[in-house]
């Protein structure tokens, strides 16, 4: 499922609509600005995965869930997702495939993503939001950044493992197309997430529809 700017805008908005709450009070819960979710509710301008998680949490919701929308299924569940039957969204930066979206209220997000930023200057917002992640090169040539270490070039087969709370962005220092997998951990993923602490990088990195895309190593 391919999800546009606008519908991602209009999902935000009907559950704030469903919670009765104003702008304010669902930025004083999820800690992202009124005027910024202002813009995301009308597709003015779209969500970077790090503001859509606060969202989220800002609704007592799993990232997926508040995507997806499907209903929560019973403890001891069990879920599949097929090869390009995941929840699509792209910014400029990476394209992402979020994976077991049917599931709420679990403690990891799996994405596959694609990493399409080449050079410093193409991150217009680096990622910072509660939690560890880990970071699986499936193709390519991918270099991690933080604010708190040196750049680390990680190949295909390689891996890190990072608190997800410093800042953190990724290159694609290869000469073809680079994927890995990243799944997101936090102990409680209904609590608020961390504000983003751009300081002088503009908010950008703004989510638009995403091109359904082959797997890794099909293309």
């Amino acid at each position: 499922m391919d999800l546009t700017t606008a519908e991602i805008g209009e999902r935000i908005k009907a559950l704030r609509k469903e919670r009765r709450w104003t702008l304010q009070a669902l930025g004083k819960r999820s800690g992202v600005s009124i005027s910024a979710l202002s813009k995301v509710e009308n597709a003015q301008v779209a969500a970077s995965f790090d503001t859509l998680l606060r969202i989220a949490r800002g609704f007592g919701l799993g990232f997926e869930a508040m995507l997806n929308g499907t209903p929560s299924l019973p403890a001891g569940r069990l879920t599949t997702t097929r090869g390009g039957a995941g929840v699509f969204f792209s910014t400029d930066m990476y394209e992402y495939e979020v994976h077991s979206a049917e599931l709420r209220q679990k403690h990891m997000i799996p994405l596959h993503m694609e990493v399409k930023a080449r050079r410093l200057g193409d991150i217009s917002r680096w990622s910072t939001h509660e939690g560890e992640e880990f970071i699986y090169v499936l193709q390519g040539d991918i270099e991690l950044h933080t604010e708190l270490y040196a750049p680390v070039r990680l190949k295909e087969g390689d891996s890190a493992y990072i608190d997800s709370k410093m800042r953190h962005a990724f290159l694609n220092r290869g000469k073809g197309r680079a994927w890995m997998l990243s799944i997101c951990f936090s102990q409680d993923m209904k609590l608020p997430g961390r504000q983003s602490a751009s300081r002088k990088f503009p908010a950008g990195g703004a989510a638009r529809p995403a091109a359904r895309r082959p797997a890794a190593g099909r293309g």
